[in-house]
């Protein structure tokens, strides 16, 4: 069957968490299917692929699948990547060991440096020697390397991470060390000035090394992903999301996996970033609560905010990602009495197997979701659909321990649960909105996944946020949002210079050589489609020790007054001042190339006519709330307006109304819930 009939087209997203599978397939027509599935935590693409044979139109009939998956942050965090050894320059072994003077936690006194990914019997030395400047000072030891080779052999190691000194200024003796260790060894290579070409040692060592042990687990793993789909009878296009918000093919996103680390996030954002656009509101928050964690991102002036100083479990990496903050507060947090007798929520989660004690596949742990069961705004007849069925009893036990303990009742115990989970990831909100320069007060929460729209309210409340929309299918809006990505690859060259030392001339001309040195590799991405280019500086004050992305204008006009001009505003936005005396240097040229995916608005919703949406009762153990409104989400039309305390179920998640709120649907079928003046 071909995968466009009759001029329909077919795409399907597929989002993996850490409990469930989303797959939304979208046509060309406007035509929309959301479908869910647990998570196998053993190999992704076994779930994946049984929550897209859950769709009603077979595989065969869809032209491409845009995939997210949580396989490399989860490599890292479990310290299940590839047997990785690193090559460097002699003198530079324990790079990844030394690390930066930084302390994470400032009060913590017995605080440890995080472990490193390559143990040090497995990080090797060779005599070369690259100046700053590019300038070659020693040549590659031939012989070292040779020697090397046979260490490495012998060690059994996966994949090598080569890591030369200033490569960046010049990659020759890294090319040819990694063209002779794919020779002799055939084993994954990643290089330094091909996946981090800018200085800092440090955090270039870094982001090769995770690039180097997660990308066997990552290219084995879409490996499967295609041929398991390729069973079913798909025959389309396979792409994969990026923690930048652009998608690769799968045959080039294995060579790039540390691009993936953020890949399941990045769909709600770029949903997020949608949605702003249809909705005419530039400024959100992307809250996206699933299972094991909650992920949390800016969206100011409609673009969502791109970081390249992230930490994936205390390991830097130097990639341009969505600045997303994670913590772990998720429907699977387990709750806990420390050894202080104080009650803590996470960072352990019940995962999908067991799970949490309700879902009654064996969890007896008492987790964020029970608590939810327990008060009554998760009810077994309109879980997943009414496919899935609840045990608040085993809720209730699991909770019975904790309960003795403090001497309070079952249900005061589940909703202290919510409360410090609420915090928590309230303090993530606060994080990514004032870190920047921002007032959370001044966005709208924008909450999504499957436990997302229960918590929103409350989360708003605390960090004094008046409004929040609960997108159309919330539980699968990650899912949904992969097929709002385009083609996208980053590119990063060394540039150190000061703009005083600039003329437009100059700018343009090595505008123009970079991308020059990088059109054919876009090329084969693009595979005949019109690229667009952007380009972005880091710069700074002399003699600051970090840099402002910054956009530099069309390649045919950048001005250096320009260029300086919007740096001057990006810091006074971020710390209240800038010096206007002070001289800037760029440090480092970005450029992205992008293909534009057209992507099918979705169909028109309904609005009521006749009597408003008849409203049923619910009985609930919340305080003062002992019986909730309720409504089924696809029995709601454009104009209903429900008053708090109320509940409003769907497949894909449940969204709680509390008192003081309410909430109407707006025209194309979000939820938009405002506070009350009062």
């Amino acid at each position: 069957m071909s995968a466009v009939q009759n001029n329909l087209t077919l795409d399907i997203g597929i989002d993996v968490g850490g409990t469930f599978t989303d797959v939304v397939l979208l046509g060309s027509d406007g035509r929309i299917e959301v479908t869910k599935g647990l998570s196998t935590t053993h190999d992704q693409s076994v779930g994946a692929a049984d929550a897209a044979g859950g769709l009603s139109l077979p595989l065969a009939g869809v032209r491409s699948i845009v995939h997210g998956t949580t396989v490399a942050t989860n490599a890292i965090l479990e310290r299940r990547g590839a047997r990785l050894a690193l090559l460097t320059t002699a003198g530079f072994r324990d790079v990844l060991e030394l690390q930066r003077q930084e302390r994470r936690n400032i009060w913590d006194l017995y605080i440890r440096k995080v472990e490193p990914l390559v143990p040090r019997h497995l990080r090797f030395e060779v005599r070369e020697r690259v100046a700053a400047n590019g300038a070659i000072v020693d040549p590659l030891d031939d012989a070292g390397l040779e020697a090397v080779i046979a260490a490495l052999r012998a060690a059994g190691v996966e994949a090598v991470a080569v890591s030369f000194l200033n490569a960046y200024a010049n990659p020759a003796h890294e090319i040819a060390a990694a063209h002779r260790l794919r020779e002799a060894l055939g084993v994954y290579v990643v290089r330094s000035s091909a996946i981090a070409p800018h200085f800092r040692e440090y955090e270039r060592t870094s982001t090769t090394a995770i690039s180097g042990y997660v990308g066997p687990k990552v290219s084995g793993y879409l490996d499967r992903f295609g041929a398991r789909f390729g069973e079913r009878g798909f025959d389309g296009g396979i792409s994969v999301m990026g923690s930048n918000g652009g998608v690769l093919p799968l045959e080039i996103a294995g060579a790039h996996a540390a691009t993936t680390c953020l890949s399941g996030p990045a769909g709600g954002v770029l949903a997020t970033q949608r949605l702003s656009r249809e909705k005419g509101m530039p400024d959100l928050i992307s809250f996206d609560m699933g299972g094991t964690s909650t992920d949390v991102c800016l969206v100011s002036g409609g673009e969502a905010v791109v970081s390249t100083q992230f930490q994936i479990d205390g390991l830097p990496i130097t990639l341009p990602m969505f600045a997303i903050e994670t913590v772990s507060a998720g429907g699977g947090s387990i709750a806990v009495l420390d050894a202080g007798g104080m009650l803590r929520v996470g960072p352990e989660s019940a995962g999908s197997t067991p799970g949490p004690a309700c879902y009654g596949r064996g969890g007896t742990q008492p987790t964020v979701t029970d608590a939810l069961c327990v008060l009554g705004l998760l009810r077994s007849e309109f879980f997943l659909g009414g496919r899935m069925k609840l045990v608040p009893e085993a809720a209730e036990t699991a909770f019975a321990p904790i309960a003795t303990a403090l001497g309070e009742p079952v249900e005061r115990v589940a909703a202290m649960v919510l409360h410090l989970a609420n915090v928590k990831m309230a303090n993530a909100v606060r994080l990514v909105s004032v870190r920047d320069g921002h007032d959370p007060r001044d966005f709208a929460l924008v909450a999504f996944g499957g436990a997302g729209p229960l918590h929103a309210c409350a989360v708003a409340e605390e960090i004094g946020v008046r409004r929040v929309v609960v997108p159309r299918f919330p539980g699968a809006f990650s899912a949904f949002g992969l097929l709002s990505a385009n083609l996208k690859r980053d590119f990063v060259r060394s540039w150190p210079i000061r703009l005083s030392a600039l003329d437009e001339a100059r700018l343009r001309d090595e505008l123009t050589a970079f991308r020059a040195g990088v059109e054919a590799e876009m090329a084969a991405i693009a595979k005949g489609r019109p690229v667009e280019w952007s380009f972005r500086a880091d710069l700074r004050y002399v003699g600051q020790a970090s840099e402002l992305i910054v956009p530099i204008e069309h390649l045919t006009a950048p001005t250096i007054h320009g260029l300086a001009e919007r740096f001057h505003a990006v810091h006074r936005a971020k710390f209240g001042y800038d010096e206007r005396d002070a001289d800037v240097e760029m440090m480092n040229l970005r450029l992205s190339g992008s293909v534009a995916v057209a992507t099918p608005p979705l169909p028109d919703f309904p609005a009521r006519s006749g009597a408003p949406v008849p409203l049923g009762r619910l009985p609930s153990r919340l305080e003062g709330a002992p019986l909730l409104a309720f409504a089924q989400r696809d029995e709601l039309m454009a104009g209903d307006a429900i008053a708090g305390p109320a509940v409003i179920a769907e497949p894909t998640a449940t969204t709680f109304v509390p008192r003081g709120w309410s909430m109407t649907v707006d025209p194309q079928g979000h939820l938009d819930l405002s506070r009350d003046a009062n």
